[in-house]
């Protein structure tokens, strides 16, 4: 099988156990604005994350927190 996958590189963890990195979205020229708005989407806040990442191809992954 030569089956080709796109590489989109490393994604960037942008909210670790509710946490924030801040840095990681400047280093993808975005604020926190954004992020609220984008994981308001997924029905909830960045701070109720468990993880949130966004990969090369604007693809973001969110993980809400257990209770």
């Amino acid at each position: 099988m030569q089956i080709q996958a796109d590489y989109t590189g490393l994604p960037y963890d942008l909210v670790v156990d509710g946490v924030i990195l801040k840095d990681n979205l400047e280093k993808i020229g975005k604020n926190i604005n954004w992020l609220e708005k984008e994981v308001a989407k997924f029905g909830y806040k960045p701070e109720e994350a468990l993880v949130v990442t966004l990969n090369g191809k604007g693809d973001m992954f969110c993980q809400k927190k257990e209770s």
